[in-house]
Order: C-alpha cells, then sequence, then structure tokens
C-alpha cells in the first residue's frame, strides 16, 4: 500500500475482482468506501509528492498518471498514459512497486530487467546501505 502525501489516503493493488486493480480507500478508516483508480488493469500504485497525481503500471505495462482530487471527497479528475514500462521490473507483484518517483514527480527511478553490465574499476558506483542509522550507530559511538 501507498499512504498519500497528507496521510489520507491509501492506494493498494487488490486482485479481489480477478484481475489487479489500482483502489484508493481513506485513511485510518479504510472501512469508509473504495475508489478504484485504474480501469485497464493496475499494479504498484505510488503517490506523487504533491499528492495531486497516482502513478501505477497498467495491465499493458505502461505507466499512468491519474489526476486525483483529494478534497471535499476522494475522485479521479482523468488519467494519462506517460511511457512504457517493457524492458523495466516495476514490481515484484501487484502489490510491491520496486521504482520511484522523483521529488519534481516528472523522472522516475527504475530498474532495468535483467541488464547485466562489467564494471570497470574506475566507474562510479551506487552503493545501497540498508538500515543506515543502524549501521552508522554500530560503527560510530
Amino acid at each position: 500500500p501507498a499512504l498519500s502525501p497528507d496521510g489520507r489516503w491509501l492506494a493498494y493493488a487488490s486482485e479481489e475482482t480477478g484481475r489487479s486493480e489500482v483502489y484508493v480507500r481513506p485513511f485510518p478508516d479504510v472501512g469508509g468506501g473504495k475508489v478504484q483508480v485504474s480501469t485497464a488493469g493496475g499494479s504498484a500504485p505510488r503517490w506523487g509528492h504533491q499528492g495531486t497525481e497516482l502513478f501505477f503500471a497498467d495491465a499493458a505495462r505502461d505507466m499512468i498518471a491519474a489526476e486525483v482530487r483529494t478534497s471535499p471527497a476522494f475522485a479521479v479528475v482523468r488519467q494519462q498514459r506517460l511511457f512504457s514500462t517493457i524492458g523495466y521490473t516495476v514490481a515484484t507483484g501487484p502489490e510491491r512497486p520496486v521504482y520511484d518517483v522523483a521529488p519534481d514527480d516528472r523522472r522516475f527511478l527504475m530498474l532495468r530487467a535483467g541488464m547485466t553490465t562489467t564494471v570497470r574499476d574506475d566507474a562510479p558506483q551506487t552503493i545501497l546501505v540498508q538500515h543506515f542509522a543502524t549501521e552508522l550507530g554500530r560503527l560510530l559511538p
């Protein structure tokens, strides 16, 4: 699930209809009703940083931007196809996005599927440190 920036809406993917679709419910009162956001299949929802867009991949593996209104009630204003995600890993399942949205909501960080490279000794590398604060506390008294 993905919580909206204002903390009032929960976006998630579900296969309750037999096909993965993206839904939004109020939070924390998740029993208050749901709105279906996707119309042609949907998975891996992520909120834009302003809370006015919800991004997800549809069944055709296109990245979709759904413009939404969150007040006075949640509503989908319109949807727009942004680009194909074929060749990229967008999710490890309907509910597990493995991409992120840049702070400007105009760029995405994605993993290219099946890509292997040879790294030169002098090439810049990205290093992921999980549990950074714990690791830092362990290394520094």
